[in-house]
């Protein structure tokens, strides 16, 4: 669009991905949580734009603050931007909140602070430290919701019986289907 640069992956896939797996998220929420109780409020800084703060970061490996002044021109306090709808602009130091691609709204220059999680391939984005058990989290939840599918259409004895044993006997389990 020439006015913000896109990142290198959905944040919007990332959002949904929170919560795919219950080992994926409650690590995030632990961390956020941790940080948010030594937190020491400042005025410009409320213990609840802290926590958004952090867990922006730690969901999507960026986290934005922006600057609000009073009439006088001073910053009288800073506020989460949430990081899955804040772009940066092509322009130095020009930040977009892009809810929707129809109503783009550039920040004021110099007024948002960007933390990164640094990546090796771009220097414009963050990218979050668990990108790669993504995979993982997803497979998790494809098989838990395929079992509870399969549990719901009442086409079984009772129950699931899960078998994940490395060492299992073939004939052991021939015999539980029986």
């Amino acid at each position: 669009n020439g006015r913000w640069y896109e990142p290198p992956v959905s944040f919007t896939g990332l959002a949904k991905s929170l919560r795919a797996a219950v080992h994926h998220s409650s690590p995030i929420y632990v961390k956020r949580n941790i940080l948010a109780s030594t937190f020491i409020p400042h005025p410009w800084l409320s213990q609840q734009d802290f926590s958004r703060f952090v867990l922006d970061f730690l969901v999507f490996g960026n986290a934005f603050l922006e600057k609000r002044y009073s009439t006088t021109g001073k910053v009288i306090r800073l506020e989460t931007s949430p990081a899955k709808y804040t772009r940066r602009g092509v322009e130095e130091d020009v930040y977009w909140w892009v809810p929707s691609f129809n109503e783009p709204t550039p920040f004021a220059p110099g007024s948002v602070f960007h933390l990164l999680e640094p990546d090796i391939n771009q220097e414009l984005y963050g990218l979050p430290e668990y990108l790669s058990a993504l995979n993982s989290a997803w497979l998790n939840e494809s098989a838990t919701l395929f079992r509870r599918k399969y549990y719901e259409n009442g086409a079984h004895a009772g129950y699931i019986m899960y078998v994940t044993d490395a060492v299992q006997d073939r004939n052991d389990i021939e015999m539980l289907r029986e």
